[in-house]
């Protein structure tokens, strides 16, 4: 089950290193920022917002039993 939310996570990966907040350096700061302080940033991760969701519905669901037993919603 470990690599159920791996085609979302690997999406939202893919969508972070292209945003702006990782291609861009400060030029104060000497290194850029991580992509934890990218998605922690929610005005630098908007582009992204679909993505974060579709993360977080694949491992929210595989906590929820119900999810568990009847399998994940199809809209």
């Amino acid at each position: 089950m470990p690599k159920a939310c791996s085609e979302a996570a690997l999406g939202l990966l893919t969508c972070m290193e292209e945003s702006p907040c990782m291609k861009s350096t400060d030029p104060t700061q000497k290194k850029k920022k991580t992509l934890y302080e990218c998605m922690k940033d929610e005005v630098e991760a908007e582009p992204c917002k679909a993505e974060r969701n579709a993360y977080y519905l694949c491992k929210h669901s595989q906590l929820n039993m119900r999810t568990r037993i009847r399998g994940t919603r199809a809209y």
